[in-house]
């Protein structure tokens, strides 16, 4: 593999103010430059490097901290720009107002600088430029992050402020929508802002209870990206040893799609800071903390992380308990910058880029280049063929055929994936990754067949065929070596468990909107499989909201809503358990002839008769003891004929066809909850 991580050097300045307990570094690019500032804290000062390629960072700069503030600035700094003038603002306890230091074109420090009129001191826990016109900043002592705008002259006025606790601030975009993402590491939350372009007001968006399942303990790092037509949001959290990947949706929305946990095999225990880097469509992420070491991802267009390497630190390197990273594309290298709490300097460590290919994806045919490509399959069918270089080439929904050609590939099978076949697997080379795999961590867990050319594995219902390069019999050893490598996935959705996506729903007509709020779907399940393709599958929001990603053009499928009762809406009683009763023994319900969707509500065990048997599961329902057969919603297409259906006689099919254009869609359907019984 060429995506692997080279130590290359620990650089110093030789002063041990300036070497040790450096406690941040930020990046700034100057007329094609890139410049890093390395920061210490009491005592220390700032030192300004310059990034080569094929070579250790150059010292162009450094600047002992001014006597008045060296005793109270804190280990951060933020390069931002005022009016004109470039910036790096630092954390100063005593401080009234803001405090920087003036950066030049060439990356020289300047003067020391100290701004007026904020809301608070200058004890500042985190700070982020949103525009040219405004700033934000997060003041612990107030508790509250405050908008400024910035005016010709660099002077700052306040625009807004949010009564919140922030240790990390990023702003990114979504849509035409500006965001701010924050992150209180004490008290493990992450809270996303919208802000308003022309005031300058933020405003806390309270629709990210899908992030709460995630788990995510004292989140110290969060970046952001800008790939595959999304904006998205990398989390580290120090006290669940994890990274998570979430979409930002264009209302705000964080949408998880990946949570990693640390392993033998990785270095991101105790995460303290990590860098996410897009480079040519790729999305690479570092990670580091107490494991002492790095650890390297990079992203699928679906947001999963992919596992590339790990650099554990040596005698040579000063990788003990990681406490900053930065990461920046110098030539055709990926140079990666750490700090460590213990070891003095920076340590360089380099990935090459000069092979770097292309990322496609859709369906059909899909052919690489002579370079490290990303390919990943669609909705349909489709052959991917990485060809040249070492590829990394990712199943799609529907079923995939894979050839990965020369070099080391990497073989990704998405969970849910339809049969994949695998026509060239090399052994001691190639690497098949089943992360996205739910709960799998030990080849022992899967079902794996010797076959005469290759193997067949299956793990839950999902199965894919390996054919040998050299066309003869692979074992779990020839595949797998030991075991596996990278960190633990976690599922990110878990959908059909006890009251998953349960909530109150609405009864008979109603519309489906792929572009609006859909009340009847709060958290319901969204399915949608084309004609000769897999299922896709997305959660809806509590408005109804959901995203199914469907690509361009024109597809004809079914859809299928899955959603579970909340018991807590209580709309099953024991009245409903009388009125199937009553149907069961040929009588009317009480309030007269019982419509079809009556006779599919009432048979709750769908058998397609409906008896006493429904009537005491629909009891055991109401007071809350359901057994086997527990209520739930039911969609059915909106013209479906039901005339047919008798009480010995419930026989119907849930789903409705729909044609998606470019990703939109509407249609209606007919919404029932199996054991609530009304008139219709």
């Amino acid at each position: 593999m060429t995506m692997m991580l080279q130590f290359e050097s620990v650089v110093a300045t030789g002063s041990a103010a300036l070497d040790s307990g450096i406690g941040d570094t930020a990046l700034k690019t100057f007329n094609s430059e890139t410049y890093l500032y390395s920061i210490t804290g009491f005592g220390g000062g700032i030192v300004s490097w310059r990034l080569v390629e094929g070579a250790p960072p150059q010292v162009v700069d450094q600047q002992h901290y001014n006597v008045t503030i060296s005793g109270q600035v804190g280990r951060s700094g933020v390069p931002i720009t005022l009016g004109t003038q470039d910036h790096l603002i630092l954390d100063v306890d005593a401080a009234t107002g803001l405090v920087s230091y003036d950066l030049s074109d060439t990356g020289q420090i300047g003067e020391l600088q100290e701004t007026d009129t904020l809301v608070a001191s200058g004890d500042i826990s985190a700070a982020a430029q949103i525009s040219d016109n405004f700033l934000t900043l997060a003041h612990s002592d107030l508790g509250q992050i405050a908008t400024y705008n910035v005016g010709a002259d660099g002077a700052l006025t306040v625009a807004g402020t949010a009564s919140a606790r922030a240790d990390v601030l990023r702003s990114t975009q979504s849509g035409s929508e500006q965001f701010l993402i924050a992150a209180d590491t004490i008290n493990s939350s992450i809270t996303t802002f919208g802000f308003d372009q022309d005031t300058g007001a933020i405003l806390e968006i309270s629709n990210n209870t899908a992030i709460q399942t995630l788990g995510i303990s004292a989140p110290t790092a969060i970046e952001v990206a800008e790939a595959f037509g999304q904006s998205w949001v990398v989390v580290a959290g120090a006290g669940s040893n994890s990274l998570s990947v979430m979409k930002l949706s264009s209302d705000g929305r964080l949408i998880p799609t990946d949570h990693v946990l640390d392993s033998l095999h990785t270095r991101f225990e105790s995460v303290q800071d990590l860098a996410v880097l897009e480079v040519e469509g790729r999305v690479f992420v570092a990670a580091g903390g107490g494991d002492d070491g790095i650890t390297l991802f990079t992203m699928t267009p679906g947001g999963q992380l992919i596992y590339l390497d790990s650099f554990a630190d040596t005698q040579a390197s000063g990788l003990q308990n990681v406490e900053s990273l930065s990461m920046a594309r110098v030539g055709d290298e990926l140079q990666i910058l750490a700090a460590s709490q213990q070891d003095a300097g920076l340590t360089q460590l380099s990935v090459s880029l000069a092979d770097l290919g292309v990322v496609q994806q859709g369906f059909g045919a899909i052919n690489g280049t002579v370079g490290d490509d990303m390919l990943q399959g669609g909705i349909l069918t489709s052959t991917l063929s990485g060809g040249a270089g070492d590829d990394i080439l990712i199943t799609g929904s529907a079923a995939t055929i894979l050839t990965g050609g020369t070099g080391d590939d990497i073989f990704f099978i998405r969970h849910g994936s339809d049969h994949t076949t695998i026509t060239d697997f090399e052994r001691a080379a190639d690497r098949l990754d089943l992360s996205d795999f739910w709960l799998l961590r030990s080849p022992a867990q899967l079902d794996f067949t010797t076959t005469a050319d290759g193997a067949v594995i299956q793990y839950q219902g999902q199965s894919l065929s390996l054919v040998a390069a050299d066309g003869a019999a692979l074992t779990s050893a020839d595949v797998f070596g030991a075991g596996f490598d990278g960190p633990d996935h976690v599922p990110v959705i878990i959908s059909n468990g006890p009251d998953s996506n349960a909530s109150p729903g609405i009864l008979g007509t109603i519309s489906v909107d792929s572009n609006a709020a859909n009340p009847a779907l709060a958290g319901a399940e969204v399915r949608f499989t084309p004609e000769g393709g897999g299922t896709i599958t997305a959660q809806a929001n509590a408005q109804g909201e959901f995203e199914l990603g469907i690509p361009d053009g024109t597809f004809v499928g079914e859809l299928e809503i899955v959603k579970s009762y909340s018991t807590a809406s209580n709309e099953i009683s024991a009245l409903d358990a009388l009125q199937v009763l009553r149907m069961a023994i040929g009588l009317d319900p009480t309030f007269g002839p019982p419509a079809p969707e009556n006779l599919i509500a009432a048979d709750i065990n769908r058998d397609g008769t409906v008896s006493a048997l429904d009537a005491l599961i629909v009891l055991q329902n109401a007071v809350g003891e359901t057994l086997q057969h527990a209520a739930e919603w039911i969609f059915l297409d909106g013209d479906a004929d039901l005339s047919d259906i008798t009480r010995t006689s419930v026989a119907y099919e849930t789903g409705t066809p729909v044609t998606v254009v470019d990703g939109d869609f509407a249609t209606d359907m007919t919404s029932i909850l199996l054991g609530n019984i009304e008139a219709v």
